[in-house]
């Protein structure tokens, strides 16, 4: 992602002020962000889905599962908190770590393998897509970069860049795995997506950055996903997968004291304003420590460069979770596990596993 940093210390009211400042290459192209979606959403009212007391079993059940995003030791988060710069051991453990963990659970995995030209030269790349019911008609997607950017005088880590999101990805995938399991369905699938190659090799710009997300974007326009054409090689039913995507959530520069969130999108403006009342009905509940997503500020007043473009310019809704205004550790050496916040990162395990189930209309 990439913003100049006046907007990263802006207060959130500011965002309208600051936007004017941002270069044009951080904003996404207003006509298209303005542009509202033609698609219909599956559950565009998911905040009262669940009752209140399946959101406290909900809530229960997470706090068996709380030590999976445990800082220190978490079987989950832990081993993503490594330097993850492209083609060295902890990029490829991280890989393996994301594949092993939802291959157990039933997910099945794509990988998105290309050479990508950089400053730097020709650089193999892969994208990891893990679909559960490849054969469904539609799927929400939760995405997030698993790479780290090379950084000059030590190994950037990227705790909230983006180490947490890749983590609550798979907390979510694998809490609510056994309630995914009870409730097939051929109408709407779980997907999540791990870009690589989100971060620029010199200076941000729209050919130096998001090298995975505009390859998958790319092909995907046109073609389905080898999972989706495995699970449906008796049918004809092969059509572009980007048609198939409901609502993608990109989860960025999450895990600080100062996590907070504003509607990026005007086309999923609805969704996160059903985010914020699902939200509001957890803190009133006692579940999260406090709320954080703004929903006082006026959608689509800024925008973000972020793996969301590519997606966005083909017509797909997304809703851009990304911390507004960026963490003072932004691409510094200290964006590592002392800049995280345990009560934080526990609030947007609870929040998102409510979201997904809510939406997926899960009977928890």
């Amino acid at each position: 992602m990439h913003l100049v940093s006046l907007f990263q210390r802006a207060s959130v009211v500011a965002v309208a002020s600051v936007s004017m400042l941002l270069p044009p290459f951080a904003v996404a192209d207003m006509t298209l962000q303005n542009k509202l979606s033609l698609r219909a959403f599956s559950n565009s009212q998911f905040s009262n889905t669940l009752n209140d007391f399946q959101l406290k079993r909900l809530v229960g059940t997470w706090q068996k599962q709380r030590n999976w995003l445990d800082i220190n030791n978490g079987e989950l988060l832990a081993p993503v908190l490594v330097p993850r710069q492209i083609g060295s051991p902890g990029y490829k453990a991280t890989q393996r770590h994301i594949v092993d963990t939802l291959e157990k659970i039933g997910y099945v995995i794509s990988w998105s393998n290309f050479t990508a030209s950089t400053p730097v030269g020709d650089v193999p790349m892969s994208n990891i897509i893990a679909t559960r019911n490849p054969g469904a008609a539609k799927r929400l997607v939760l995405a997030a970069h698993y790479e780290s950017k090379i950084m000059e005088g030590g190994d950037f880590i990227g705790a909230t860049d983006s180490a947490v999101p890749v983590a609550l990805m798979l907390d979510v995938a694998r809490g609510l795995a056994a309630k995914i399991d009870q409730q097939p369905s051929s109408d709407l699938s779980l997907q999540l997506i791990f870009f690589d190659g989100e971060e620029a090799y010199h200076d941000w710009s729209l050919t130096d950055s998001i090298y995975g997300s505009r390859y998958l974007a790319s092909v995907w326009e046109n073609n389905p996903d080898a999972a989706t054409v495995n699970a449906l090689s008796a049918t004809t039913q092969h059509i572009p997968e980007l048609k198939r995507i409901d609502v993608m959530v990109l989860l960025d520069l999450i895990g600080s004291s100062e996590c907070s969130f504003v509607p990026l999108q005007v086309p999923t403006a609805d969704l996160f304003m059903q985010l914020g009342q699902l939200e509001s009905r957890l803190f009133d509940a006692g579940h999260i420590s406090r709320k954080y997503m703004n929903i006082s500020v006026r959608p689509g007043v800024a925008g973000i460069d972020d793996d969301h473009r590519p997606f966005v310019e083909r017509n797909v809704p997304v809703m851009h979770l990304i911390s507004v205004p960026f963490s003072r550790v932004w691409h510094t050496l200290q964006d590592n596990a002392k800049a995280l916040d345990p009560k934080v990162i526990s609030d947007m395990s609870i929040i998102l596993r409510s979201f997904v189930a809510s939406y997926l209309r899960l009977g928890v």
